[in-house]
């Protein structure tokens, strides 16, 4: 699959509406796109498409998948950026600005703050989500699922059949995870952040990167996928409105409808109708494109201004909040993130420099904090 704006113009719908869920929260405008978060449900169904179509892209062009190089593409791509915001919220932290504390950094540094989540049990569960380093228990739930996917699809091309196994591989981890969802009695929040209760959303995406790949995927017309964008969209927008934070219902069912939307919308933006058009344009694709350095900065900046708001409320605060975080993304972005991210480095010394951050970022928490 070559380049979609499209789809670019899909994550700056979400990544919008997960940003003003957190920015309206704390202005005072709670009301305010109540169900912004479900733009998370959607990048994690969008991304097991992407990855996934990106891996079979690449055994049908090599005959293999090459972990390694898969590996040091995910660390160029992600890790300078976020071990950046991390450290600079440590030194915040350290200054008395942010209150991030040491196993909330060291957890954001090694990608389980889900699973940090989940060990602190409901009585630390605020704490660590509000926290200024909060919001990375998503980043951590698609890591650990790119190496999951990795190995299963370097399994999966040793079979006659592929694109079967893998198909039946997702069926699996959409439909167990559902099975779990449903017959847990003593429901805690912290399962929300659960890797394996999370799994349905991201192999639909795989399921249908897999479908797409088989080319036995029906090819609607203009009009049916213009009608299937736009319908989708708008379920997607007026669920990032109204929609409540109720987890107990999302997990049972919820999130999986977001993901059969998301990949309705997806099939329908993929034949480059005219909702494609508006979707690559100004000013959703530009904002897809920062997308990853809005929300790793986005909450740090949030935090620090609503501390410090100045007599600032309600929409005044708000547009403060959105603006500097998106002076600051656009600064990440074009200054760390794209341009590593294009950098030609060899896959061995990629891995070691990211471990080698990694353990950097982890001694100075540990010094600071």
């Amino acid at each position: 699959m070559t380049y979609e704006p499209s789809l670019d113009g899909m994550r700056g719908l979400c990544i919008a509406a997960v940003v003003l869920f957190h920015v309206c929260a704390v202005s005072g405008l709670d009301g305010w796109f109540r169900g912004g978060f479900i733009g998370v449900s959607v990048f994690f169904t969008l991304s097991g498409f992407l990855i996934t179509s990106l891996l079979l892209r690449e055994h049908g062009d090599t005959g293999t998948i090459r972990l390694r190089t898969f590996w040091a593409r995910r660390i160029r791509r992600l890790w300078p950026a976020s071990l950046l915001v991390v450290l600079a919220v440590v030194v915040l932290s350290a200054a008395g600005t942010l209150s991030a504390r040491t196993s909330d950094a060291v957890a954001a540094t090694w990608n389980v703050t889900k699973w940090h989540v989940i060990a602190g049990g409901e009585e630390h569960l605020l704490q660590t989500i509000v926290g200024p380093l909060g919001p990375t228990w998503s980043l951590a739930v698609e890591e650990q699922f790119y190496i999951v996917l990795a190995l299963l699809l370097v399994l999966a091309i040793r079979s006659r059949n592929t694109h079967a196994v893998l198909a039946v591989v997702s069926v699996v981890g959409i439909v167990v995870p559902l099975i779990l969802s449903n017959s847990i009695s003593d429901w805690q929040p912290t399962l929300e952040f659960h890797t394996v209760l999370r799994m349905p959303e991201l192999f639909a995406g795989v399921l249908l990167a897999v479908w797409m790949r088989s080319g036995r995927a029906p090819r609607p017309g203009v009009g049916v996928a213009d009608a299937m964008a736009a319908s989708g969209a708008a379920v997607l927008v007026g669920l990032f409105l109204f929609a409540d934070y109720t987890p107990p219902w999302l997990l049972r069912g919820g999130y999986s409808l977001v993901a059969v939307t998301t990949v309705a919308i997806i099939v329908g933006l993929l034949q480059h109708g005219h909702v494609a058009r508006l979707f690559g344009a100004v000013p959703l694709r530009p904002l897809g494109l920062i997308s990853y350095s809005l929300y790793l900065v986005h909450w740090p900046i949030v935090s620090v201004l609503s501390a410090h708001r100045g007599g600032l409320d309600g929409v005044s605060l708000m547009l403060v909040m959105l603006t500097v975080s998106l002076l600051v993304a656009v600064v990440l972005h074009l200054a760390v993130e794209r341009p590593i991210r294009r950098m030609a480095t060899p896959d061995l010394p990629t891995i070691a420099a990211g471990f080698g951050a990694v353990g950097a970022v982890t001694l100075t928490s540990l010094i600071l904090l």
